[in-house]
């Protein structure tokens, strides 16, 4: 009986216990938020494009890239100008998922992306081709993990297919 009303003592207090950070969900499709204008290759985040770019890169990719890129915290509804804060941002698209922190001036700060069922670069491909005869690509994921300042750590895990075995293979980029 005591652990029982110890325990239900210990919910009402952690019951008064706020969290230290907001979450607000917000649409994507907010016009305000993100600019497509883009005729002259500036971002507002440039520095995050120019330490994730490579040319090499899959379309599909380089397409959300822009929209982390293009993101405007400053405009979003939850914005508040007097708050010394960050603002993590979740972007899905289909099976691919990035969440991207900006700080309170709307530079970003940092990201981690996870995309699923992308090409993979030429020479990547060819070479692992090369080194493994008579297997064949199955799934391709790739993991970008961005710190403002730092280029980009990109990771490719492949799984390849010979007949009814299988093999993972992870390249570091």
């Amino acid at each position: 009986m005591k652990t029982f009303v110890f325990g239900i003592i210990f919910l009402g207090f952690t019951n008064l216990v706020t969290a230290q950070q907001d979450v607000v969900f917000l649409d994507i499709n907010n016009e305000m938020s993100y600019s497509k204008n883009n005729s002259n290759n500036k971002f507002i985040n440039q520095e995050y494009v120019n330490h994730t770019t490579d040319k090499s890169i899959s379309k599909k990719i380089l397409k959300l890239q822009n929209i982390i890129a293009n993101y405007n915290i400053i405009s979003a509804e939850v914005y508040n100008s007097k708050a010394n804060t960050t603002y993590t941002v979740t972007f899905t698209e289909g099976d691919n998922f990035l969440e991207a922190i900006y700080d309170e001036n709307g530079i970003l700060l940092s990201s981690h992306e996870n995309y699923q069922a992308i090409k993979l670069p030429y020479e990547v491909s060819s070479k692992l081709i090369k080194d493994n005869p008579g297997w064949a690509l199955k799934q391709v994921y790739c993991n970008i993990k961005y710190t403002k300042g730092v280029d980009a750590q990109i990771v490719y895990r492949v799984v390849l297919n010979n007949g009814k075995k299988t093999k993972k293979v992870t390249i570091n980029i």
